[in-house]
């Protein structure tokens, strides 16, 4: 009789027992592998580092209604377009800019107040770094948020072109306004909320042109630090003029804005040359048309065949 089913196949002891005890070890082996496989990823997903949030960042740009077609515009439609959030702040109205209007205030340091207190109140929010900035300033918004990333937006410090007051006991250290003025929000948060509103740490006469100065005062009195914005071979990454004057000539100090630096620099000025970064991040802008050129040349170009490693000996000697 045929018999339908093999029962010695069924048996353990049967002579197929090697057959299925080689497959058992095979699965068991896998199944095994897959295990430590799974650990491994788990146990590398715990290690991973997350990087550290991007810098958000919200530019104030100061403008006028006579400069609103001549200047602003121009600034809106090239690097202004790169910080997280911006605004204009005006003397007027304009229909592309939108700007924040703050009329009939004549003196700079009340503007600066106004400002500043308009965007903690309305924009506090939106950035973890404050860039206040003017309509003939180029900034360079990766840069500045490169450098801003080794510092935590809760730290109390700002930054720009730092200065040094003369003729004190106790020198008050400001930084430069013609060049771009970056506050932490911390810093943003303790000026407005400690600052502004005790008239023994922060003025709220008129100033005139020493604006930038009790701008300094007021965050030193609040314990707002002011930082060193110069990069690793202390080359300057905000400059207080124009390309050519730091690039391809030198400060005169017959020219009143440059004997003016020349005397408050913070840090030395050796020969009428200011060492600038490779890193730079903002500088004044005397023909503004300029802007769409330094625009295509910083956010356009590219330069093929350069290689990306920085010779770190030869920049340190520069």
């Amino acid at each position: 009789m045929v018999r339908h089913i093999n029962t010695r196949r069924l048996l353990y002891g049967g002579k197929n027992r090697f057959g299925v005890l080689n497959s058992w070890i095979f699965f068991g082996v896998l199944f095994f592998l897959l295990i430590l496989l799974y650990q491994r990823d788990a146990t590398s997903a715990d290690i991973f580092v997350t990087p550290p949030p991007r810098p958000r960042i919200f530019c104030v740009i100061v403008t006028y209604a006579y400069r609103h077609e001549h200047a602003a515009i121009h600034i809106q439609k090239t690097w202004a377009r790169h910080c997280d959030r911006y605004v204009f702040v005006s003397d007027d109205v304009h229909i592309l800019l939108e700007p924040a209007v703050f009329r009939n205030i004549g003196d700079k340091w009340q503007r600066i107040r106004a400002h500043l207190e308009y965007i903690y109140k309305y924009h506090f929010h939106q950035g973890d770094w404050f860039l206040y900035a003017n309509d003939d300033n180029f900034v360079v918004v990766e840069n500045l948020r490169h450098m801003l990333q080794s510092y935590s937006s809760e730290e109390l410090i700002y930054f720009g072109c730092k200065m040094r007051s003369k003729g004190r006991s106790q020198a008050l250290v400001y930084m430069y306004d013609g060049s771009g003025i970056v506050l932490s929000s911390a810093s943003l948060k303790r000026f407005v909320l400690e600052a502004l509103i005790n008239e023994d740490l922060c003025s709220s006469h008129s100033r005139g042109s020493e604006a930038a100065k009790e701008l300094g005062r007021c965050l030193s009195n609040v314990n707002v630090i002011a930082g060193d914005s110069r990069d690793e071979f202390k080359k300057h990454r905000f400059l207080p003029f124009e390309v050519d004057i730091h690039l391809g000539g030198q400060m005169n100090d017959s020219v009143e804005l440059h004997k003016y630096f020349l005397e408050h620099s913070y840090h030395p000025v050796i020969d009428m040359n200011l060492p600038v970064s490779l890193k730079s991040i903002c500088f004044h802008l005397m023909l503004i048309p300029i802007t769409y050129d330094l625009y295509y040349f910083t956010q356009n170009v590219h330069i093929f065949g350069a290689s990306q490693k920085w010779d770190l000996e030869n920049l340190a000697q520069d």
